[in-house]
């Protein structure tokens, strides 16, 4: 008994000193293996066939081409939008462009004609009359609320860096706000001022912000990939997120000569354009240095390299045949992008995957691979690739289907939403709204439409489609009631129709046109040509008013008080004065007398009545001078007159207040058109209901 006691003793001090002698020949038995580094090298506008390895005869990428090689191509890879910002939302946040509302790109500050930055995103609907949709806004930045993947990656330990374009909204929404540890040329800017150092152009001759000119005609994408290479040689002993967004392959057009000269010589296909083979060359060789650098460091074998683009190549500079048109479309050539992985000891060299992937996918995938949990206080869209790069055959039983939302007018292009699910593609065209549907895996190029013919299958992918845009939060485009086509259908009906009269001011005069319109069917809407101005000229011509057309109105929708209280010339009242010690056109107490004697003459006529509250002044020397808050004063007064004499109260007031910043023109009480026609939209829903 003693003798069988001491074997199994003795045998667990071999095993012991065995495992520390093993661990000390070895190091990684003892401490977990490192995160792994993460490059996205995102380009901009390149093509699904812009690379020799997705089949293009005429662009050379050979380092494009080994990185393809050396991991997975995925064949059936999308962005999740057809232009830039959307996606790189989307890239960023793991979320469907409709669910953090950036559904177009946005326009960077030299593009919004002078105003700047907005203390907030526009919530307006917007369109004009030759629109027949309205649309909802977009945004100029990315909310700070949002968790990017630099934010997600740092209490992992991850440094982080962003080269190249960003797009994603102004400074305080920049790389540096959102996470980021280093920024190299990320800001509002859409495309480059010029590809060569300094990056200048007439219009904007301060360059790229956060990347200062260092020798000049050098090439944006050499510079770049200078960055990157400093950033992986200065972090090769932590973890780190390289973040490299290239400005290439978006305009301008303008390549090195010498590059270009090449392919001047090379035979032409449908591409065909020599500086943009350069441009694409350009980032071949950027990609090259990189891969260079990560093995010059050590650092290779332990680094996943995610290669994409943020929408589908622009036609002109290249071809995206076989797929049809090009960024900007809803169609294949316009969301369909390369996208290739690199993860050594993970990824199968050389494989392909043809598993439907998109931008959100990017997020959960690389969280996966850095052993971090999803954010669980939001929700997430993308699918992680983890399991599918390890090798799993396929990963599409995790999700239905992949979608889209495009909730604009972009030139031609119409207000569309997307479902991809299996092989087959609904397109949904708001306008109508009208529906086209393929099967990519019989038709890759879209040119058969069975819309017509699989109507039940149209019908069921559509219910998928609200329910997902549903789920999201989707804004969707709405019927515009004053486009103008929808008014020419309309006959042109007075008789037996309800009356309606609307007196006001120059506001009035702004929105009765689309009162008129939008109630074309239901009332006949008129006023008095001209400004009505204030209550002085109120109680000289209220009479003349009312007799207009024969008088009998079923209702009556009136304002007065923006004239009243502007500031006029102390012995001539109808000659303005931008004076704020001058008196007012009419006092508060004389705008209660003569508003009173208006009501009274309004009230005899048995009609239906609405006032409207007087808008806001905006602040910053309106002329003539009005102060900011004599429109709650006097409104506060015009309340205090119509109470409990049947009067119906529109609060443009507040409307106007709320919207502000997107509808009122700077410095001036009058609106823009938008504004127009959301206080038209509300002074409608007041007849409306009074009507009724």
């Amino acid at each position: 008994m003693k003798n069988m006691l001491k074997f199994p003793y003795a045998l667990a001090l071999v095993l012991l000193f065995g495992l520390h002698a093993s661990a000390q020949a070895n190091p990684s038995l003892t401490k977990p293996a490192a995160p792994p580094n993460v490059v996205l090298i995102l380009v901009d506008d390149m093509g699904w066939m812009d690379l020799s390895c997705q089949g293009s005869e005429y662009f050379l990428t050979p380092n494009i081409d080994r990185l393809a090689k050396e991991g997975m191509r995925f064949t059936d890879a999308y962005a999740a939008c057809a232009v830039c910002s959307p996606t790189r939302a989307a890239v960023m946040t793991g979320k469907y462009p409709a669910r953090t509302h950036v559904t177009d790109w946005i326009r960077a500050r030299f593009q919004r004609g002078g105003k700047g930055t907005p203390k907030k995103n526009p919530k307006v609907f917007v369109g004009n009359q030759n629109n027949k949709l309205l649309c909802p806004p977009n945004p100029y930045w990315l909310d700070l609320e949002e968790v990017t993947l630099a934010e997600a990656l740092k209490p992992k330990g991850y440094v982080s860096c962003h080269i190249g374009k960003w797009h994603l909204g102004d400074d305080p929404q920049y790389p540096g706000p959102q996470g980021f540890d280093e920024n190299h040329g990320g800001c509002d800017y859409g495309q480059p001022p010029s590809y060569f150092d300094p990056y200048t152009n007439k219009r904007l001759p301060q360059g790229i912000p956060f990347l200062l000119p260092q020798k000049k005609g050098e090439y944006l994408t050499d510079r770049e990939a200078k960055e990157a290479e400093s950033f992986i040689r200065r972090n090769s002993d932590r973890p780190f997120f390289l973040y490299l967004a290239h400005y290439a392959v978006h305009t301008p057009i303008q390549a090195k000569k010498d590059v270009t000269e090449k392919y001047k010589k090379r035979k032409k296909t449908l591409q065909k354009r020599p500086d943009y083979a350069a441009m694409v060359e350009s980032v071949d060789d950027a990609v090259g240095r990189v891969m260079k650098t990560l093995k010059e460091t050590g650092v290779e074998d332990n680094t996943m390299i995610i290669f994409t683009s943020d929408n589908g190549g622009l036609l002109g500079p290249t071809h995206n045949a076989p797929l049809r048109s090009g960024k900007g479309n809803p169609y294949e050539g316009g969301i369909r992008v390369p996208l290739i992985v690199k993860w050594p000891k993970v990824v199968q060299p050389n494989s392909i995957s043809n598993l439907p992937v998109t931008s959100v996918d990017y997020f959960p995938t690389i969280l996966e691979a850095a052993k971090i949990s999803l954010p669980k206080d939001r929700q997430i869209d993308g699918m992680s690739l983890v399991s599918h790069l390890k090798g799993a055959v396929s990963s599409s039983a995790q999700r239905d289907a992949i979608f889209w939302h495009f909730p604009h007018y972009r030139g031609r292009i119409t207000p569309y939403s997307i479902i991809r699910q299996g092989d087959w593609k609904l397109l949904k065209w708001y306008e109508g709204p009208r529906y086209e549907l393929y099967n990519l895996k019989d038709d890759l190029s879209e040119k058969t439409d069975l819309a017509n013919e699989k109507k039940d299958l149209v019908k069921r992918l559509d219910q998928v489609l609200v329910k997902h845009l549903h789920s999201v939060g989707a804004a969707i485009p709405r019927e515009n009631l004053t486009f103008k086509g929808r008014l020419q259908n309309q006959k042109a009906k007075t008789e037996g129709q309800p009356r309606v009269l609307i007196l006001g001011d120059s506001i009035s005069m702004g929105y009765t046109p689309l009162v008129k319109a939008i109630l074309s069917d239901e009332a006949y809407v008129t006023r008095p040509r001209g400004n009505c101005q204030g209550t002085n000229h109120g109680v000289e011509q209220i009479e003349k008013w009312l007799a207009l057309e024969g008088g009998k109105w079923d209702v009556i929708h009136f304002n007065f008080g923006l004239h009243d209280l502007k500031r006029v010339q102390p012995n001539n009242k109808k000659k303005n004065s931008n004076d704020p010690k001058h008196p007012r056109q009419a006092e508060p107490e004389i705008y209660r007398k003569q508003l009173q004697a208006i009501v009274k003459k309004l009230k005899a006529t048995g009609a239906k009545l609405i006032f409207a509250t007087t808008t806001p002044v905006p602040d910053g020397g309106v002329r003539p001078h009005r102060d900011i808050t004599d429109p709650q004063r006097y409104n506060q007064i015009a309340h205090d007159v119509v109470k409990g004499q049947e009067v119906a109260i529109t609060d443009l007031y507040s409307l106007s207040q709320k919207y502000a910043e997107e509808i009122q023109r700077p410095v001036d009480v009058h609106f823009t058109p938008t504004g127009s026609r959301l206080l038209a939209e509300e002074v409608a829903r007041g007849i409306q209901k009074a009507l009724k």
